[in-house]
């Protein structure tokens, strides 16, 4: 694309395609924080710290047998170990109100970017189904015609999978003992391919089309550099990273409270039923990492959503490549900051919150990684 028609505008552009270092900006913008500087280094410091906690949780659950909670948790540590990069990137460049980094670094950026926050809403999407679909299987079961499953049966099948011991009335009074294994857990594997898929799909343009655009006073922007596909990006990255994720998180957010209230104490003082005890702790971890990213991230989506459908793209204007979330209409760099440190936080606080709620996740972590302390699972 021929950039000399932004010429002679306020902000005229040209492709910044010599530059390899941070020395692109020019000495008058380095160093310079606009934000309090130990501010900065205070999040940096909580940010470092929440990777940290999502590495123990990544390594502890390599070791690990995984179910498929587990499973997602550990894509969703694993998201959260990449969000750090990117916020690190993000915040930096914000805070120097020019891109920080090597022209090279600036797709990658722009990439993941798009991926691990694409990833985060929908696995936890995918984990509020998968925790409905397991309430609902063990409800099924405990509750089939109010009998006991130890010796309740479908008096029309000899062969039903509905009890554990079957009974025959004749002389020789035979007891017959059924050790096939029940059903506890829901495959995850075609859900999380279809995450990733999408996340992927949504991603690759920015790793292919994002370049550097150096504009006047050293200032230098990281963006898709194409007016058709960047608008085209943007409405897609609109409805599949915004607008249908939020409205599925918060449809699986009152479904979970739902199950939460029909969850009786009877049934969990129930020896037989012990299995809802735990499912009932899933049922309130799902709801507070789900209440978690609303209260860190729905802002900034909020934002995010009302720039791009109030922006038009119709006009050869340097605005075209200004777009969320390094930029937006309806906020001030300091404001865009401050919204990207509070949703980046939320990669710390999820690995806080696995280990004060998430059932028996402590004690899986100590005795894979402390191997000194050998704790049952």
């Amino acid at each position: 694309m021929n950039l000399n028609q932004y010429e002679g505008q306020d902000e005229s552009a040209a492709i910044s395609s010599n530059a390899t270092n941070g020395s692109d900006h020019g000495t008058d913008t380095l160093g310079k924080w606009q934000e309090p500087q130990w501010l900065i280094i205070v999040y940096f410091t909580l940010l470092a710290s929440g990777g940290i906690i999502n590495l123990l949780h990544t390594l502890a659950l390599i070791r690990s047998r995984r179910n498929g909670i587990l499973s997602l948790i550990l894509q969703i540590s694993l998201v959260d170990m990449g969000s750090c990069y990117v916020a690190v990137n993000e915040i930096l460049t914000l805070n120097q109100r020019t891109w920080y980094f090597s022209t090279d670094f600036c797709p990658f950026f722009k990439g993941m970017e798009v991926l691990v926050n694409t990833l985060i809403v929908y696995l936890l999407i995918c984990f509020n189904f998968h925790v409905i679909s397991l309430w609902n299987l063990h409800e099924m079961e405990i509750k089939k015609n109010n009998k006991n499953p130890l010796t309740s049966c479908n008096s029309s099948r000899d062969d039903s999978n509905e009890c554990l011991v079957a009974k025959q009335d004749n002389t020789n009074r035979l007891v017959t003992i059924d050790y096939r294994k029940r059903k506890d857990d829901i495959s995850i594997v075609f859900p999380t391919i279809f995450i990733w898929i999408v996340s992927l799909s949504l991603s690759i343009p920015n790793f292919t089309l994002s370049s550097t655009l150096k504009l006047k006073e050293n200032c230098t922007l990281c963006a898709v550099i194409d007016i058709y596909y960047g608008q085209v990006l943007q409405y897609s990255l609109l409805i599949f990273k915004i607008v249908l994720p939020v409205l599925l998180l918060f449809l699986t957010l009152i479904v979970l409270t739902v199950k939460l209230s029909q969850t009786s104490k009877s049934d969990i003082e129930n020896i037989l039923t012990k299995k809802m005890c735990e499912i009932r702790k899933l049922l309130i971890f799902g709801i507070t990492l789900t209440t978690l990213y609303f209260l860190t991230s729905f802002q900034r989506q909020f934002f995010h959503f009302i720039h791009i459908i109030s922006h038009s793209f119709d006009k050869n204007n340097i605005n075209n490549f200004k777009m969320p979330p390094l930029y937006n209409n309806y906020l001030n760099k300091s404001n865009i900051t401050y919204l990207a440190m509070l949703h980046y936080s939320g990669s710390t606080l999820r690995g806080l919150l696995c280990l004060l709620i998430l059932p028996k996740f402590p004690y899986l972590v100590k005795s894979k990684i402390f191997v000194c302390c050998k704790i049952k699972e």
